[in-house]
């Protein structure tokens, strides 16, 4: 499944329920608030986010903030490597190239992710262009 999310400003996310193993595309073009970007990641761990990807302006804190909600979410202690959330950023790469990094290398080594949530923060809506480069359309 894949499924795009245009969040032109900072407002709460719903993680679509049928997602509940999947990998999540972070496109940042514009602004993001350190206390908004805490709140969609706890919200992306706590819905089961077992990869994610950040593309743009501060992608390393988004890599960061991911990484932090999956350690509190354990309370900082063991947790199942079936639940490891695995998080990259690409700060040097285009968007197509992301896109193409997304389909074809996230593995993750205990669960198959076929589902895909793309949070585009941005000030214009591009599903369609998006969704065309993931599928290959």
């Amino acid at each position: 499944m894949f499924k795009y999310c245009f969040l032109p400003s900072d407002v709460p996310i719903a993680v679509p329920k049928e997602m509940t193993r999947f990998k999540c595309l972070i496109l940042v073009e514009r602004e993001v608030g350190g206390d908004y970007r805490q709140e969609v990641s706890k919200a992306l761990v706590r819905a089961g986010c077992l990869f994610s990807l950040a593309w743009g302006i501060e992608c390393f804190a988004w890599n960061d903030s991911v990484d932090g909600a999956f350690l509190e979410y354990h309370d900082h202690g063991d947790y199942p490597e079936e639940q490891t959330v695995i998080t990259t950023w690409h700060d040097d790469e285009t968007l197509e190239e992301v896109v193409e990094f997304a389909r074809n290398c996230t593995d993750h080594s205990k669960v198959k992710l076929a589902d895909i949530l793309v949070l585009d923060f941005a000030y214009q809506e591009r599903g369609k262009l998006i969704e065309q480069l993931y599928l290959g359309a």
